[in-house]
């Protein structure tokens, strides 16, 4: 796996269409309109990881209530997969979150992504719950985690 340096940073009005467009290649993606909305909650925590010529590489959407801090979502571009996007705007969101208030991260993964649930095992989530057939398209159940900052 091919590591590289990524800029970490809050998502911004102008980076909706190519987080839109990463959004578009995952199962039940968010939309543009649906990231936009987000974007405009004043719970809502939105990061993006920018290569260094400036594409999105990869964003998060998490939302922040009474010192919890869900996630909501995590996406990385196809041609970044596997180079350390997510891993580094994870921590980096983790850094903010908790410099607002954030003491746990709370997340859903699917029981089938276990790229993803190495990831966040890695990042120091710990399995705490399933539902089962919480997903559709397709179809799985969510593996419930969590992490103290």
């Amino acid at each position: 796996m091919a590591t590289h340096a990524f800029f970490c940073r809050p998502m911004r009005p102008e980076d909706l269409a190519p987080c839109a467009a990463i959004e578009a290649g995952v199962p039940d993606g968010w939309s543009e309109r649906a990231i936009s909305c987000e974007l405009s909650q004043e719970i809502s925590r939105l990061f993006v990881a920018q290569t260094e010529e400036g594409a999105i590489a990869a964003l998060a959407i998490f939302q922040l209530v009474c010192g919890e801090a869900s996630l909501c979502a995590v996406s990385t571009a196809p041609s970044m997969r596997r180079q350390g996007a997510a891993e580094q705007l994870l921590s980096a969101a983790f850094s903010a979150l908790f410099a607002q208030g954030a003491q746990t991260v709370f997340l859903e993964v699917r029981s089938h992504n276990t790229a993803a649930r190495a990831l966040y095992r890695k990042l120091g989530f710990e399995e705490i719950g399933l539902r089962r057939n919480f997903y559709q398209n397709p179809a799985d159940d969510a593996i419930l985690m969590s992490k103290p900052l």
